[in-house]
């Protein structure tokens, strides 16, 4: 078995515990491209077999994201799980909102909550403030693709569309505009809708995978590289590390031989070689 499962995560469940059902059901190796806080839902592809050899390949994906922020309020996580720190009383717009959103759209930097899987001299930030350890999270460079505050859905609660790069906070994010309009916020929902080639509308449910009717995606299906086809000769060198010539031009390939795939491979000056081998969970040779 090698690929992909893309599953739709229920809040309130943590994605290693959706990564184990997996493990469970395809007695593979597993594990997924991108956690989600347990009280976020929506997309969470998880790689099975070699597949999960492909973790770097989506590292720097970008993400697409569903919110709602009710501003006013501000919790010790910044999120719904959280105790509250801060209540002022506010009256926000979605005018308000429209006027200063432009300002997050771009490469902006934003320091993530303290209570996220940031790692801090090689122990998690959330760990650390469990304990009531005194830390700072560092700043980092994030890109707000687009930003949209989509309606009002309550009292100072407003429901956002976000389309980050991968590492981007959303509960920072939220944060930063509440208080560019001279107040707090805390995110009370996330939906993760796109990650990568992933999307909501292609998600299974743990129930539908649990059952055998979750899609199994195929790497050639979610990787965009051009196709590469090779003779079973040039293949077995490539299985014994070897770099045999082959007229293609330069560049990276996922590389098939009698329709089987053998990996990502990369031609630099008619010279073939297999940068990741994914051929022993694709064949029964």
């Amino acid at each position: 078995m090698l690929g992909f499962y893309n599953i739709n995560k229920p809040t309130g469940q943590s994605s290693t515990k959706i990564v184990s059902h997996v493990k469970w059901f395809s007695k593979q190796k597993s594990g997924h491209l991108g956690t989600l806080d347990p009280m976020a839902g929506g997309v969470l592809p998880i790689a099975v077999g070699k597949a999960t050899k492909l973790f770097d390949w989506f590292l720097q994906k970008d993400k697409e994201y569903f919110a709602i922020g009710l501003f006013g309020t501000q919790t010790d996580t910044l999120d719904a799980e959280g105790t509250v720190e801060l209540k002022q009383q506010v009256n926000i717009t979605k005018e308000q909102i429209d006027a200063v959103i432009d300002q997050f759209r771009g490469e902006i930097s934003q320091i993530p909550p303290k209570y996220s899987a940031i790692s801090i001299n090689g122990a998690k930030a959330y760990d650390l403030a469990r304990l009531g350890k005194d830390f700072a999270v560092p700043e980092r460079k994030v890109n707000i693709f687009d930003l949209q505050c989509l309606r009002q859905e309550g009292e100072n609660l407003f429901s956002f569309k976000i389309h980050c790069s991968a590492g981007t906070y959303v509960r920072s994010l939220i944060l930063a505009i509440a208080q560019k309009l001279g107040t707090v916020a805390t995110t009370v929902c996330i939906i993760r809708t796109k990650s990568g080639s992933f999307t909501i509308n292609d998600s299974n449910t743990v129930e539908e995978l649990e059952a055998g009717k979750a899609r199994l995606f195929k790497v050639e299906e979610v990787i965009s590289l051009p196709r590469l086809n090779v003779s079973d000769e040039i293949k077995n060198k490539l299985l014994n590390g070897q770099q045999p010539k082959i007229t293609a031009a330069n560049g990276q390939y996922l590389c098939f031989s009698n329709k089987q795939l053998i990996g990502i491979a990369e031609v630099d000056n008619y010279k073939i070689k297999i940068n990741i081998n994914l051929w022993e969970e694709t064949t029964n040779d």
